[in-house]
């Protein structure tokens, strides 16, 4: 079965891919394979484990193809599944706290000073409890920029979003929790700190 794909939409390639078309969802593997490729591999050390943990993503995307809900972009769904795998494979490797809880919300390179120095449980523990409030946009975007160190463009490729919108969803976020952490009274010294990552917009 043929089917010219160029210029349809994720929604219409997922309904393609559910009539057995392999064109469409090729074209669907070829857009994120890349991105998602970046995102394993700074999380899993074995390129052949980042792999095998994209071919499951994608594997487990064709199988359950039928009960994918996609309105624009399937970047978000991918990531999600992509983050759960590589959790998944942790748990096997008894690693996953040792290691991927070591990473996380890692920002980029001047940053990093200021965030080791943010390592408390309670902060940890906080901000993770906002982000499970917020709108899931929201929070894909914030992972996506300090987790896995994706920038703005990048972020906007991967959700199918405007590059302003990404911009936008961060700045909120940014703001949710800085208002959050003073109406919570913590320390002052935490909050400096936290001005200091979140300087970048």
């Amino acid at each position: 079965m043929s089917l010219r794909t160029e210029l349809l939409t994720d929604e219409e390639m997922v309904a393609a891919s559910r009539k057995g078309n392999e064109d469409a969802f090729r074209q669907l593997f070829d857009k994120y394979w890349h991105d998602l490729y970046k995102i394993a591999n700074r999380r899993v050390s074995s390129t052949e484990d980042v792999k095998d943990i994209l071919q499951d993503v994608f594997l487990s995307l064709w199988n359950n193809i039928m009960d994918v809900e996609v309105s624009d972009s399937l970047g978000g769904y991918l990531y999600i599944a992509l983050r759960n795998r590589i959790l998944n494979y942790y748990d096997k490797e008894t690693l996953r706290y040792k290691l991927l809880a070591s990473q996380q919300f890692m920002p980029v390179e001047a940053e990093n000073l200021a965030w080791h120095s943010l390592r408390t449980k309670e902060i940890r523990q906080f901000v993770m409890g906002l982000l499970e409030e917020m709108p899931p946009q929201m929070k894909q975007v914030f992972l996506l920029s300090r987790e896995e160190q994706l920038t703005n463009a990048e972020i906007a490729a991967l959700l199918g979003l405007a590059p302003q919108t990404v911009k936008n969803q961060l700045y909120r976020a940014l703001q949710l929790i800085r208002e959050e952490l003073k109406t919570s009274h913590l320390r002052l010294t935490m909050l400096l700190l936290l001005a200091a990552i979140f300087s970048k917009k």
